[in-house]
Formats: C-alpha cells, structure tokens, sequence
C-alpha cells in the first residue's frame, strides 16, 4: 500500500513539475526580446528582460476590451449558473413531485449530448431574438448547466431533512429554508461549480466566436486568436505570450483562492464528507 502511494506521488509531482515548466518557459518567454524566443539553440533565460512585452497587448491590440469582456461574461455566466443549478438542485433533492425523477433523468441526459450538436439550433434561436453580437448572446445560452445540477443535487442530498423540517414548522418557507439552512451547509460545492463554470466560460472559444464578431463584444479566446493570426511573425511571439500569461492569471488566482473550498465541495457531492 505504501509503495502505491509512492508511485501516485511520484506521478503526480512528474506531472506538475511538467505543467510548471510550461507556464514557467510560457512567463519567461514573454520576458525576452523578439529575437530570441525562437532562437535555435533555446535559452531559458532572456539576455534582456523586456517588461514592456505585457504593455503591448494593450497598447497595439483592443486587449483590454477583450479582457473587459471575459471578466463581465464570465462573473455574469458563473453567477447564473450558481442560482439556478442551486436553485433546481435543491428542488430535485428536498421536494417530492410527480415526475421529478423522469426530470432528473432527462436533465442529466442531455450531458450525453455534445454541445456542437445544438450549436446550429441555438445560432438559429440567438440570431432570432436579435442577440448576435450582444452580451446576451453571450451569457443567457451558458445560464445552467446539468452539470451544476448533477453536482448541487447531489450536496444537498447530505442536508439533513431534519434541519428543513424543523424550519418549516418555524414557519419558514422553501426560499427562507434554502437561504438560512442550506446555502451555509453547502457553500463548498457551490465554490466548487462557481470555479469550473468560471474556468469553462473563460476559455470557451466556439460559441463567442459564432456569436460574437466584433471587438466590442468578443472575448480572450477568439481575442487571442484574432491577434495570433496578425502577429509579426518572430516579432509578436513575446506579445503573445505576454497576452497569454495575462489570460491566464484570473484562474489561477481564482484556483488559489478558492483551492480549500474546492476540495470539500467535490468531497461533499461524492459523499466523503
């Protein structure tokens, strides 16, 4: 037993220092000057540290825009989500109803179902409400997930029914019950889905990328991808490594901040807490 702990260690250590490597070439890369980052044979460390490479972004390209955009969409497609994957969750696992197992079920089928096979329907459905280009074409399609449903309902199911019974003969109602009694009991798995929403919005690019087309409304991926293809050639890789850092930085803090709360809720919703 011992030595299988040694060797998932050991596996795992490999692989962060792997992935450490990467984000710690992908930082300093975004340090050199423009002639050495492809420079053959590789050199770890810049002869020149150019820290105007993270102002360029902003200086030369609509980044801040961009960068502007993710953070509104991505705060507002999270804080959706929270809701209503809490607010379904909490109905699927403390009320009875006719019907609400068969609901479940459908709910949790639709994770079967690829997103790019619905993307053609919902462009028609978008572009028929006016919201190509718009912040709502943004973030209403992305409001729930059966995901977050899946994972609220789950937690709840640990909320004791005695605490929601108690309440009720207190006189308090579904909404007070869930505010006062649950919500507190359950903000691991609610920190849990509020950061892999964030983290999935962040980084999607098919959907804002169909739906938004311009600089006023386009965010960090389909940015980022707009700048690579009228980079400079050798002259822009600083740039765009530099932009990439930036992208990345909210979720990593995100990550950080919200590490502790992370593992409990995903321990709460498999039922180890």
């Amino acid at each position: 037993m011992r030595a299988v702990r040694w060797l998932v260690f050991l596996v795992v250590a490999v692989g962060g220092v792997a992935f450490a490597a990467v984000l710690g070439y992908a930082v300093v890369s975004a340090l050199k000057p423009p002639g050495e980052v492809l420079a053959v044979p590789l050199s770890w460390w810049p002869s020149q540290w150019d820290w105007h490479n993270f102002a360029r972004p902003f200086l030369e390209t609509p980044f801040a825009r961009y960068y502007a955009n993710s953070v509104f969409v991505g705060v507002a497609v999270t804080l959706l989500n929270v809701v209503t994957c809490t607010l379904a969750g909490y109905s699927f696992s403390k009320f009875s109803y006719p019907g609400r197992n068969l609901a479940f079920v459908i709910v949790l089928a639709t994770l079967m179902v690829p997103l790019e096979v619905i993307y053609v329907p919902l462009y028609s459905l978008i572009y028929d409400l006016g919201w190509v280009n718009s912040f709502a074409g943004l973030i209403v399609p992305a409001g729930t997930s059966a995901f977050g449903i899946f994972l609220m309902r789950q937690s709840i199911d640990a909320v004791p029914d005695e605490l929601l019974e108690a309440a009720r003969l207190d006189g308090a109602g579904a909404l007070v019950s869930l505010g006062r009694i649950v919500v507190p009991l359950v903000k691991g798995p609610m920190a849990a889905l509020a950061l892999f929403i964030f983290m999935m919005n962040w980084d999607s690019h098919l959907w804002p990328l169909l739906v938004a087309s311009d600089d006023e409304h386009r965010t960090l991926p389909v940015g980022l991808a707009a700048m690579q293809a009228n980079n400079l050639g050798a002259a822009g890789v600083p740039m765009m490594m530099a932009a990439a850092v930036l992208a990345m930085a909210p979720t990593v803090a995100l990550f950080i901040s919200l590490q502790r709360r992370f593992v409990e809720g995903v321990a709460m919703s498999a039922g180890l807490r």
